[in-house]
């Protein structure tokens, strides 16, 4: 019963650490450039899924609040130029550039905690200061970056 015990512990400090452990792996794919490793840490379908998501929220929310066809035609408008605009700009190459800009990472993390058992907020900067927000999802087994936000 004792190395159960032990086992289950070891089982979950592992679980507890693996996110700073993925947040430590990105931080050195950004320093040495290593533009395959960085890959291999974020899913950027999913970020660009969630990007269009929150355009769609604000297409709804922002554009037009009357019923009448003008501004329906508006919404429609403004949700086919959103996506086309996240599928051109949302790429690796673009969210590897804007970390390098801020690197180094650590030196940057006010706040890195579970939200739930498969998702890792990390706050870099301070609030007020336009922080970048980094969403991780536990996939396969494996943390990765799901959505930036700020």
């Amino acid at each position: 019963m004792k190395y159960l015990n032990a086992l289950v512990f070891i089982i979950f400090i592992t679980f507890i650490l693996s996110p700073y452990f993925s947040l430590y792996k990105l931080q050195a794919a950004v320093t040495k450039n290593d533009k395959v490793a960085f890959e291999e840490l974020i899913d950027i379908e999913s970020i660009r899924k969630i990007d269009k998501e929150n355009i769609a929220w604000q297409i709804k929310h922002n554009v037009g609040s009357q019923t009448d066809i003008m501004s329906e035609f508006m919404r429609q408008g403004a949700q086919v130029f959103g996506n086309a605009a996240v599928d051109t700009i949302i790429d690796s190459n673009g969210i590897f550039t804007r970390l390098r800009q801020i690197a180094p990472l650590w030196e940057q993390v006010t706040f890195a905690f579970f939200e739930s058992p498969t998702r890792f907020m990390i706050r870099m900067g301070q609030f007020g200061h336009n922080p970048l927000h980094i969403q991780m999802t536990l996939q396969d087994w494996t943390w990765r970056i799901t959505a930036i936000y700020g």
